[in-house]
């Protein structure tokens, strides 16, 4: 099941250039393009002409043009031009779905038109600010997109699954995390003071010695998990606020469902330190990377045990509080959407 009514990740801006782009959201072929004015469209792929899939086309001027009768629309979906004729016949239209571009993110409404409300579009800052030095990626998963939100809200997997990446201090996997749920989505997180730092963290931030780490995750529904995450020299002060003695980074993760087995996963990381150094883009890059596709070798084999998504007929662990807090808010909110 999917929640219409939101906003979803459809694509980085400067992803979306001179050539139309086909997606598949929520079961809906998408294509989406950005016209001579700099304005973007996400229309339905298929003409309403002779069905062929707009995302064969090209940008000309302010309209996307068919490439198979070169019939033209506009980023509503209007069809304003017809070669060889003067006129456009009635009803020559496609459908058209509300889109807001922020933070270098084009996002998308699926839902209805009237209630696509630009307010609720998430805020991350630090994507667009330049202040953070950012670097951006995308992932195609063949995994139901509330698996991927699962793993993302479970920090104790990090000391089994990344343990030749992320992983750090043997006490890790012991250390209790916090959940508490918000009015708008699920916070968990965790300090961990006095360990010994993971790899990554360890070469970014040349430490030498131990550390006091923190680990924080929110989710905003439909499919929005930021992580706010870090290490600071042991009794500096971070715990009261004080980082300036370590390293944070921002971690964006901006899940929308494909199928109910599939899902586009478009992931940033920013950060405060080293905003130049292109040496140290690249070892953060590299190594997130490097462990998503430890989470992904596992989020794809759940999906094939578990094909429609559920959890039914598992049991829970403590540590599970903040994925099933965000599951029956999510699905709360589906049950009203189509009540």
């Amino acid at each position: 099941m999917f929640l219409r009514n939101g906003w979803y990740s459809a694509i980085w801006s400067h992803d979306l250039k001179e050539k139309p782009v086909a997606k598949t959201f929520l079961n809906d072929k998408i294509v989406l393009f950005r016209n001579d004015r700099g304005e973007v469209g996400a229309l339905e792929d298929c003409c309403c002409h002779r069905a062929a899939p707009l995302s064969l086309g090209e940008v000309s001027g302010a309209t996307l043009a068919c490439g198979y009768h070169g019939l033209k629309f506009d980023v509503n979906g209007k069809c304003v031009e017809v070669p060889g004729q003067a006129d456009v016949p009635s009803g020559a239209k496609v459908r058209s779905y509300p889109v807001h571009e922020k933070n270098n993110v084009v996002w998308i409404w699926m839902g209805e038109p009237a209630k696509a409300d630009t307010s609720k579009v998430p805020d991350m800052p630090w994507l667009s600010n330049p202040k953070w030095a950012t670097t951006p990626g995308n992932l195609h998963v063949k995994s139901n997109y509330q698996f991927i939100i699962d793993n993302l809200l479970d920090l104790t997997h990090v000391s089994y699954v990344h343990r030749k990446t992320l992983a750090g201090d043997p006490r890790e996997a012991t250390t209790p995390t916090k959940t508490e749920r918000l009015n708008d989505g699920v916070r968990v997180g965790r300090w961990m003071i006095d360990f010994v730092p993971p790899p990554l963290f360890a070469k970014a931030g040349n430490f030498t010695g131990k550390v006091d780490r923190w680990q924080h995750a929110t989710w905003h529904p439909p499919g929005i998990v930021y992580l706010d995450v870090g290490c600071a020299k042991t009794g500096t002060g971070a715990p009261q606020g004080d980082r300036s003695q370590g390293i944070s980074i921002w971690s964006s993760h901006l899940i929308t469902p494909e199928t109910e087995h599939s899902s586009h996963y478009m992931f940033c990381f920013a950060r405060d330190f080293s905003l130049d150094d292109q040496e140290m883009s690249k070892l953060l890059f590299d190594g997130s990377k490097a462990t998503f596709m430890e989470d992904v070798e596992f989020l794809e084999a759940v999906q094939t045990n578990r094909v429609d998504g559920s959890l039914d007929g598992l049991i829970h662990v403590t540590a599970d509080a903040a994925q099933l807090q965000a599951r029956r808010m999510l699905n709360a909110m589906i049950g009203a959407e189509q009540a």
